[in-house]
């Protein structure tokens, strides 16, 4: 946290030192109190960004070598507060010094390393900001300088903010390689600043089209993955001669898969991710519905994470019977989504189950068999957990064995 404060310093006084120190090129300056507070800030600051290097580098303050890098050799040249030699325009090392300072606008790449330690920002944003922010400073540098060498066929005027709009959009132009043709460089210094800036333009305007265009194509790649899918299935289905019946049936489950899980199955989302972190994920989603079924609701919180690391997710599409009775009563489901249907043996209407709801419980304590069916209304969400798994994690947590049994003597009791 110290750290990412030390950073946030330096960014702001990069950004400073970019936009303050131009406009005096550009004859627009603070009042002489106020210019030399900056210049002893601006000292001030260059022990923090030394410091900052040596700590993001990793290098040692006691070794000598380390001292005589460029970085460092120019941190260090910013702790001469230029405030100290007379403000005077004909003085060339007094301007070396102010072109010198500029320099210390280079820490803005720390913009890069602060967006790094805040995980809840979009990656587009990272992405985006640094350009938000670099791009109009180097702009206004480009203004600046173009005013101190007379804005070419443009003029100056006795207006300063009119001479630093007219600059500013005269260097957008030039980045941006559009050139209107109104305003042109008439001295050869101008001619050769104005190669410059188109060079620079050509570069940074192909850089920020370049992640521009990244970003787009990527900004939705959970539904480009899930397009490709669908047309690989259409094809498939295609070279197979499939009824039509059958493949609306296909694209009613992909459409649905997207409408729910923007293309992503649960397995392939979580099987990265470390088991501690699967289950406390699991555990948030899944908790209010798992609580629901009496002989977890008071369960032990460590047993219920590891219980829910063996749910396993199915989707069902509509009319698919679950199970039917007679069937082995081996698995407990939790409906996510969706609508199941419970019926007699003789598939009259029981019940109708949502979102929340759970079935089949009896499955995991004891042996008998199905006495119900269970038929999809609806595409489903749901998890199921299967007895072997749940034996499994009792084995382990000999309390709730214990909690288990006193629940299945009450019920045999009620």
């Amino acid at each position: 946290m110290q750290l990412n404060l030390l950073r946030f310093l330096s960014l702001t006084g990069a950004f400073i030192t970019g936009l303050w120190l131009p406009l005096r090129w550009a004859g627009i300056s603070p009042t002489p109190m106020v210019e030399t507070t900056l210049f002893f800030l601006l000292s001030g600051l260059s022990i923090l960004n030394i410091y900052l290097y040596f700590k993001e580098e990793d290098l040692w303050f006691s070794t000598l070598r380390n001292w005589f890098k460029i970085p460092t050799l120019l941190d260090m040249s910013y702790l001469f507060p230029i405030a100290l030699i007379a403000f005077d325009e004909t003085n060339v090392f007094h301007e070396i010094m102010v072109f010198t300072y500029l320099m210390a606008t280079r820490h803005l790449y720390r913009i890069r390393q602060l967006l790094d330690n805040f995980s809840n920002i979009p990656p587009i944003v990272q992405r985006l900001l640094p350009v938000a922010f670099g791009l109009p400073l180097l702009v206004h540098i480009f203004a600046c300088v173009w005013i101190a060498l007379g804005s070419g066929t443009a003029k100056l005027v006795a207006d300063p903010l009119h001479n630093y709009v007219q600059a500013f959009y005269w260097a957008v132009t030039t980045f941006s390689t559009v050139g209107y043709g109104d305003i042109i460089p008439v001295t050869i210094s101008q001619m050769l600043f104005a190669c410059f800036a188109q060079v620079i333009g050509l570069g940074v305007f192909g850089y920020i089209l370049s992640n521009v265009v990244s970003l787009l194509a990527h900004y939705n790649q959970a539904r480009h993955n899930h397009m490709e899918n669908l047309e690989r299935v259409e094809t498939f289905m295609r070279m197979n001669k499939t009824p039509y019946v059958l493949k609306s049936r296909v694209r009613d489950y992909y459409q649905y898969l997207w409408d729910s899980k923007k293309g992503y199955l649960d397995e392939t989302l979580l099987k990265d991710i470390p088991l501690k972190l699967q289950s406390d994920l699991l555990l948030h989603i899944n908790k209010n519905i798992i609580e629901k079924v009496p002989f977890f609701r008071d369960a032990d919180h460590q047993f219920l994470k590891a219980m829910v690391t063996k749910l396993e997710p199915q989707i069902l599409v509509p009319n698919e019977i679950i199970f039917k009775v007679g069937d082995p009563a081996d698995c407990l489901y939790f409906i996510q989504n969706g609508e199941v249907e419970i019926q007699t043996s003789q598939k009259k209407y029981l019940a109708t189950l949502k979102e929340g709801s759970f079935f089949g419980e009896m499955g995991l304590i004891s042996n008998r068999r199905r006495v119900a069916f269970a038929v999809a209304k609806t595409y489903c969400n749901v998890y199921y957990l299967s007895k072997k798994s749940f034996e499994e994690v009792v084995g382990d947590y000999p309390s709730f064995k214990k909690h288990l049994e006193l629940v299945m003597e009450k019920r045999k009791a009620s």
